[in-house]
């Protein structure tokens, strides 16, 4: 499916006009329709604040388009039953235009692209989108937590070293593995993205440092329960995770959390692994700092 032409619900003409004008930036067409019993031939539907009953409007709305995807636009909470997906406001733009064509294929075939691993819009392996492709939105949604002052989180995250040789095949098949624990564990408004070949990035909007790290935990947790068989080893894979945090009120950009979340990998690894470090000052810190977070123990005993 192709998503061209909106429609906004939006009975208050102040937040109809915010909303059209975000929607027109990111390259759709906004359809005349205001009321779920005009829509006609819309691909996307956009529920405003003020909208009233979700759940009803929701079932209007699919009685007259049943394949049109539905988004609630919201300020505040993460989740929308009645809706397909959450468009946070203030709408950033940037992002909806890259995840409309996430959103579009979600119901079709697995949407793989035809270039090389890193060179798409798409990761071939985990179906992220590549960092070279979606490094600007990346940037655009770190400058808007600043902006509006909520806190925003990233962690990087890697797989420790396994038994045996790793080899194309091998990291193949775990990160596939990974893109299942991580997609089960996020939100619909998180970014998980291709950092590199063996990294995984994870932007997480609205997200304090307490709340990366539960996130984080729940991703160790999954992937530590799985199993791997190659030749004839079976493989207990864990991975190490580090997270930084940007807080309102401080200065700081993308390229600090990056570095500041590579950071924590590396203390993570050099701990032994399977456990998530953070940063919260000129150094990296453990998870072991119940004054100011809640105790992430590791998963498993750090291997020897």
């Amino acid at each position: 499916m192709t998503i061209k032409l909106a429609a906004v619900l939006e009975p208050n003409d102040g937040r109809y006009k915010t909303l059209c004008a975000a929607l027109k930036k990111a390259g759709l067409k906004i359809s005349p329709s205001r009321a779920a019993a005009a829509l006609k031939k819309e691909h996307l539907v956009v529920v405003g604040p003020s909208g009233g009953s979700g759940t009803r409007l929701a079932r209007e709305i699919r009685s007259h388009l049943p394949n049109a995807l539905v988004m609630a636009a919201q300020s505040k909470g993460f989740k929308a039953a009645w809706a397909d997906a959450v468009l946070p406001l203030p709408v950033s733009p940037n992002d909806l235009k890259v995840r409309l064509v996430e959103l579009a294929h979600r119901n079709d075939q697995p949407f793989i692209p035809q270039a090389r691993p890193g060179e798409g819009i798409l990761d071939p392996t985990t179906n992220f989108y590549t960092f070279a492709h979606f490094k600007e939105v990346l940037f655009v949604e770190v400058k808007r937590a600043r902006r509006y002052g909520f806190p925003l989180a990233l962690a990087l995250i890697a797989f420790d070293p396994v038994q045996g040789e790793m080899n194309a095949e091998l990291l193949t098949q775990l990160m596939g593995g990974l893109a299942l624990s991580i997609r089960r564990s996020l939100r619909d408004t998180d970014y998980p993205v291709q950092y590199s070949a063996d990294r995984v990035l994870l932007l997480m909007p609205h997200t304090d440092l307490a709340g990366s790290l539960i996130v984080a935990r729940r991703i160790c947790e999954r992937v530590s329960k799985a199993t791997l068989q190659s030749d004839e080893t079976v493989i207990h894979p864990t991975i190490s995770v580090g997270v930084a945090a940007g807080e309102p009120g401080r200065e700081y950009n993308f390229s600090d959390l990056v570095r500041q979340a590579q950071d924590g990998l590396t203390a993570a690894t050099a701990r032994g692994g399977n456990r998530v470090e953070f940063f919260t000052g000129p150094e990296p810190r453990p998870e072991r700092e119940p004054a100011e977070v809640p105790k992430i123990p590791p998963v498993l005993p750090p291997r020897a």
